[in-house]
């Protein structure tokens, strides 16, 4: 005999849990949060733009425009509050938004690389600074990979 579909239980999803009702039994599942994904990949995107401008701005104090330097250090504040405005993101998207933990830690990482950054910088470190400069921005390009592929709710393949 086959039950009728107001008979079945409801789906959830990933990271999702079921919200109970008075009696304790599992009511109908909450949509997963939406709007952390959003604010998550509006920071990347800014953080990735900021980090591509630094060695623009770079190049050109190297060339002889010494104005841009001050421009290279204010473009090194906005990363680095832009930064940790992502950590705050990233903790979001995990709670209350149910998708994963490990970016949070991702983010911390990045955050903490760029705070190093602008040491080596303010120090003169270049042999430091540099290469740290191109890992942050590849760090950050591929963080931008994932967070436009990810598909909250979908399973990954089993592969």
């Amino acid at each position: 005999m086959t039950q009728s579909l107001e008979t079945l239980p409801p789906e959830e999803g990933p990271g999702e849990e079921p919200d109970e009702t008075p009696a304790g039994r599992p009511g109908p599942a909450r949509a997963a949060k939406r709007w952390p994904l959003v604010v998550l990949r509006t920071l990347v995107c800014a953080l990735t733009l900021l980090m591509l401008i630094q060695p623009v701005l770079a190049g050109q104090f190297v060339t002889g425009d010494t104005d841009l330097l001050d421009l290279h250090a204010l473009n090194a504040t906005f990363i680095s509050a832009v930064s940790w405005i992502l950590v705050a993101a990233a903790v979001t998207l995990w709670r209350p938004g149910g998708g994963p933990v490990w970016p949070i830690g991702v983010t911390l990482l990045v955050a903490g690389l760029v705070e190093a950054q602008s040491g080596f910088g303010y120090s003169r470190n270049l042999a430091v600074h540099i290469p740290l400069g191109v890992a942050l921005v590849a760090g950050t390009t591929a963080l931008g990979y994932w967070v436009f592929a990810y598909r909250p709710g979908r399973p990954r393949n089993a592969s």
